[in-house]
């Protein structure tokens, strides 16, 4: 599962080579996947434990936004959200729903940010 961005290791690498902090680069993708959280957190169901939404959260990598739910005191985060297909437990639709409505946003997202970055750099 997941949305995949035409064009972004190329531009993250352009970024990189005129000079742009990787630091910024993580902003950017930081608030694609803070948003992406976001999202998740409104498809988690209702009967779900409030340590489980609350356990939703983004990362900050360079190169990818991910949305990870779960900690070693959530222990259902896995068969709730991912499925656990050795156990035939399907995955809620969490995922599905929440890449649906980031496939619009996440390319705005990092387009706006992009778009800050080259700004500040002088690059526009």
């Amino acid at each position: 599962m997941g949305v995949h961005v035409a064009g972004l290791n190329e531009t993250t690498r352009a970024f990189e080579k005129a000079g742009v902090d990787v630091e910024e680069l993580k902003d950017a993708m930081g608030a694609v996947a803070a948003e992406g959280a976001d999202v998740m957190q409104g498809f988690i169901r209702k009967g779900a434990t409030r340590k489980l939404h609350d356990s939703v959260r983004g990362n900050r990598a360079k190169g990818r936004a991910i949305v990870t739910a779960g900690r070693a005191r959530v222990q259902y985060a896995g068969p709730q959200i991912y499925g656990w297909p050795r156990r035939n437990i399907k995955p809620s639709r969490t995922i599905e729903q929440t890449d649906a409505v980031m496939e619009q946003r996440a390319p705005e997202l990092l387009e706006q940010g992009w778009e800050e970055i080259a700004k500040r750099n002088g690059l526009l």
